[in-house]
């Protein structure tokens, strides 16, 4: 980061300074930053005021989750959101009373430069690794193939965007990784910094578009970065805008004794490798257990109902019966997913045994136990569910039968192919 040179800072500009000193550790030592393992208490401290400001101040009714759900706008995010500007400006207040004379903070830049850096270094690796290596974004579930496109969620439809083509979801990957790398040096921050602002604004009006619940965290991303770039503002007007000269930065070491400075290199080096390795052998296995269940899963795949017999009787495929199955999928070991002709889908703890033939489906207090044969891309199903007798037979569906499957890429189109 470029160290500034102006000994004289406004008021408004040292306002701002201190506010952002204290409001970005706050938010980055927070759940907000669980890449280093320790920081767990400080954002569970701050959770257990957020909800004693909700329940004793806000009024909020109810228990407010604070547990991890995979979202990032829940209550307690939004009430966090508020109690850390609070602090933030009552903390700016009192070191305004407290240090009002002060003409600059220019000792004070790289450090929180340097905070931002490394945390975006971590919330952008972590992000991209796992577009590389397919994570994020999976190929979609078998599933979806089959639900109809009106019924499927904004966040459900982005995901299956995203995680149907590999190419794109790798780019967008490299998109992530490049300005993290970017960030770990001062000399090429400013790039990485602008570079983030594009990539992580595409994704703020992703999430804002198709409802992910990651708005609150992506809009933070946003502003560090350009919080990192405010300080290389005239020179970034320079160039861009003003066509004028934009004079060379002259980085001052931080350190000038050299075990300071070998002690700097092996921290940063343990700091990166504890970012990007356990990341990435992370990731890989889960990429390896999704990539081979395929053929970890006995009887992998769609299978689609051609005959079913319920105590004797055939039953018809009717769109409006409740009962009657369509589908039966196996994708991911112990579950199984079934669709019934009034499109119903329910998702269900299965037990394959391949020793004994035999199949158990689980839900609630819902039960099938069944004996299966399966030969040539046939599947016969015999047993009970309840009172009830069952026989169904299944054939394999083939994934060639989607157009979204079997059109595929063509560099030459006459016409667009657009079904």
């Amino acid at each position: 980061m470029q160290m500034p040179t102006d000994q004289h800072w406004s008021a408004a500009k040292k306002f701002f300074f201190r506010y952002a000193c204290i409001y970005i550790p706050i938010y980055v030592f927070s759940d907000a930053f669980p890449f280093i393992a320790g920081f767990n208490q400080i954002g569970q401290m701050l959770n257990s005021l957020g909800v004693w400001v909700g329940t004793e101040i806000l009024g909020v009714e109810g228990p407010i989750n604070t547990s991890f759900t995979g979202s990032g706008d829940r209550t307690i995010d939004y009430i966090n959101l508020l109690v850390f500007n609070s602090l933030a400006l009552f903390g700016s207040v009192v070191w305004l009373v407290l240090d009002r004379n002060r003409k600059h903070y220019e000792n004070f830049v790289y450090w929180i430069c340097l905070l931002v850096r490394y945390y975006l270094f971590a919330v952008l690796f972590l992000y991209g690794i796992v577009k590389v290596i397919k994570t994020q974004f999976p190929f979609p579930d078998l599933w979806r193939f089959l639900q109809p496109l009106g019924d499927v969620s904004p966040m459900g439809l982005a995901w299956t965007y995203m995680g149907f083509s590999k190419p794109y979801t790798i780019f967008a990957g490299l998109m992530e990784i490049i300005p993290a790398l970017l960030l770990l040096f001062r000399k090429t921050t400013s790039l990485g910094a602008l570079i983030s602002v594009g990539v992580m604004t595409n994704v703020v009006v992703m999430n804002f578009s198709y409802d992910i619940p990651v708005k609150l965290f992506s809009i933070h991303i946003v502003l560090f970065s350009l919080f990192l770039l405010a300080f290389e503002g005239r020179r970034i007007l320079n160039v861009f805008v003003l066509n004028k000269t934009a004079h060379a930065v002259n980085y001052k070491p931080v350190f000038t004794k050299k075990r300071h400075q070998y002690g700097v290199f092996v921290f940063k080096g343990l700091f990166i490798a504890s970012i990007i390795i356990p990341n990435i052998l992370n990731t890989w296995g889960r990429y390896q257990q999704v990539e081979g269940r395929a053929e970890n899963v006995p009887l992998y795949g769609i299978w689609q109902v051609e005959e079913f017999v319920e105590n004797g009787e055939l039953v018809p495929p009717l769109i409006t019966d409740k009962g009657r199955w369509h589908y039966l999928i196996f994708e991911h070991p112990g579950r199984a997913v079934l669709i019934r002709t009034n499109q119903d889908r329910g998702h269900f703890g299965a037990q394959v045994d391949t020793t004994t033939q035999s199949i158990v489906l689980r839900q609630q207090n819902k039960s099938y136990f069944l004996s299966y044969e399966e030969k040539k891309g046939v599947l016969v199903l015999t047993g009970d569910r309840g009172n009830d007798t069952l026989s169904i037979t299944l054939n394999y569906f083939d994934m060639e039968n989607f157009r979204l499957i079997s059109r595929g890429f063509n560099w030459i189109n006459e016409f667009p192919y657009n079904r």
